[in-house]
């Protein structure tokens, strides 16, 4: 039995149909999930299927059909919508979840916002400055703020997601989940975050990582474990090991050549860097070639990637590292097919989450 305290499992669904959606979320809520988050895209990726949902209304959606299972986006950017309109966004799925709503924020991806005219520039700085204003709307009764990029004068948010902690101060009841691997966004992290949610690293990385934030959180006279440790990741569990890695082993490939400071990180040379989803667009007609190229990687690259696959206890033991370094909050994106995916569920729910659970 693990003795890591409080921890959480959340599961990150897919981003179309809604029946596949929808059936998802009930599920994870049923067995067991803490938290259900929706990929927030304006399209999706794929070989064949590109097709996405816009992420806060199907969770407007789920809000109304789900009872305490937490909602949230994974990740939002802050391109697409003007902060203000964002937080309303948040607020709205927080009236109607009745207050089980989670922000989560990153700094965006070409591919769904460059085909649209949508300026992708300075994207750090831009993020900082608008989770900023985010958060004064969440807590602030008028906001002023002039920045380089937004400016705003008496600006109000109504419903303000926050309850009172005296006449003047308030606190957010929707948290900010700040997807941050940069030195400049984990800062962030620690002046306003609720939650950090970095995604594929590894335990000591993870570790080196959230001592940083908890030490910066300090400089911002916060204190450091208010701010929540999650980890997305991406993972395989079946009833044998073989089964398991087959099933990641292509997906994998494909995961890795579209990030391939991945490849670096692990010391593997990327063949091309022609499908990079974050700065680079990846269109439909490219959905062949890059599964082409995905194949000619060695099977030794998913092997040593931070993807995560194997039978149930091998998952335990992967992710009490993680625990060991510190992540509370696991949210889990199971890559396996739509006909596999409620029996995936089901045998993380029953085999592996029990671990964690406190006595």
């Amino acid at each position: 039995m693990s003795t890591h305290g409080s921890i959480k499992f959340g599961i990150e669904g897919p981003n179309y149909p809604w029946e596949a959606i929808r059936e998802t979320a009930l599920l994870a809520e049923k067995i067991g999930f803490n938290s259900y988050w929706m990929p927030d895209h304006l399209v999706a990726t794929g070989v064949k299927r590109w097709n996405a949902l816009h992420a806060w209304n199907a969770l407007c959606a789920l809000a109304i059909q789900t009872k305490k299972i937490k909602l949230a986006t994974g990740v939002s950017d802050t391109f697409r919508h003007h902060p203000a309109a964002l937080a309303q966004m948040a607020a709205t799925c927080d009236v109607l979840s009745n207050g089980r709503t989670i922000l989560g924020i990153g700094i965006g991806e070409a591919m769904n916002l460059v085909p649209f005219g949508i300026p992708y520039d300075k994207p750090v700085g831009r993020t900082i400055e608008a989770i900023r204003i985010i958060r004064k709307l969440f807590t602030e009764d008028f906001v002023d703020f002039e920045g380089k990029y937004y400016t705003l004068k008496n600006a109000f948010l109504r419903p303000m997601p926050a309850v009172p902690i005296s006449e003047t101060k308030y606190r957010s009841t929707v948290p900010i989940f700040i997807a941050a691997s940069s030195p400049r966004t984990m800062e962030v992290t620690a002046h306003y975050g609720d939650g950090w949610l970095p995604a594929n690293l590894v335990p000591e990385e993870y570790r080196n990582n959230l001592e940083k934030i908890r030490q910066n959180a300090k400089k911002h006279q916060r204190n450091p474990t208010s701010i929540e440790p999650a980890h997305f990741m991406y993972i395989v569990v079946a009833k044998d090991r073989e089964t398991a890695r087959k099933t990641m082993m292509l997906t994998g490939k494909m995961m890795l050549l579209s990030r391939p400071r991945i490849l670096e990180k692990i010391g593997f040379e990327p063949p091309t860097y022609d499908f990079e989803m974050t700065f680079k667009l990846v269109f439909p007609r490219d959905g062949e070639s890059w599964l082409e190229k995905s194949k000619q990687l060695p099977d030794e690259v998913v092997e040593k990637s931070p993807f995560l696959f194997g039978t149930p206890d091998d998952i335990i033991e992967k992710l009490d590292e993680f625990a060991e370094a510190g992540c509370r909050h696991f949210v889990m994106n199971f890559q396996v097919s739509p006909r596999i995916l409620k029996e995936t569920c089901e045998l993380f729910a029953k085999k592996v989450m029990p671990y964690f659970k406190e006595k």
